[in-house]
């Protein structure tokens, strides 16, 4: 039987199903070592919501400014915001795959999301 996909607790990404973990799927949370190492040493999940309390989209370097160093750490958290279905992650003025998309993103609240 195939299991179903996981989120990664760091990233954000897909977590496919693999043999090897057959036997402790259930405990499966990164998608990699280094994710599993590091976990989200850097959650902006908090201050990216912040943020859309008062602006209605904002880029990724409105959260960290122009530390490249720190921008993927806002698209992880984005990612994983996108997948608790309270933001949309935009590119060009349209909404990507949180698990897909490269690059740099805009963000903003779910219309359903208060």
């Amino acid at each position: 039987m195939q299991e179903p996909d996981k989120i990664c607790a760091s990233c954000g990404r897909l977590v496919t199903y693999r043999k090897k973990w057959e036997k402790n799927w259930a405990e499966i949370k990164y998608c990699s070592d280094e994710c599993r190492r590091n976990k989200n040493r850097y959650d902006f999940r908090e201050k990216i919501l912040e943020l859309l309390k008062t602006k209605p989209l904002i880029e990724q370097s409105d959260v960290v400014g122009e530390d490249k160093a720190l921008l993927e750490h806002v698209r992880r958290s984005a990612r994983l915001l996108a997948h608790e279905g309270k933001v949309q992650l935009l590119q060009n003025g349209k909404v990507v795959d949180p698990n897909t998309f490269r690059g740099p993103v805009q963000i903003r609240l779910k219309p359903t999301y208060k």
